[in-house]
């Protein structure tokens, strides 16, 4: 099975807010998924997803 991941654009799109946003949680550890490729920074989509079913809380990691 293939993993999918959201860039940081797509993830900033989805939660509605700035990829700035993005950048400041993921490094504060608030979203769950993360994962670095080179220089790139991606989030695991099924990881994401069920955090955001489960309201955002107990970030999962």
């Amino acid at each position: 099975m293939e993993t999918d991941y959201l860039t940081v654009r797509s993830l900033s799109k989805l939660l509605d807010v700035s990829e700035q946003t993005i950048y400041k949680l993921a490094s504060d550890g608030a979203i769950p998924g993360r994962i670095k490729i080179g220089k790139s920074v991606r989030f695991n989509k099924e990881i994401v997803i069920a955090w955001l079913e489960n309201g955002g809380a107990n970030n999962g990691n």
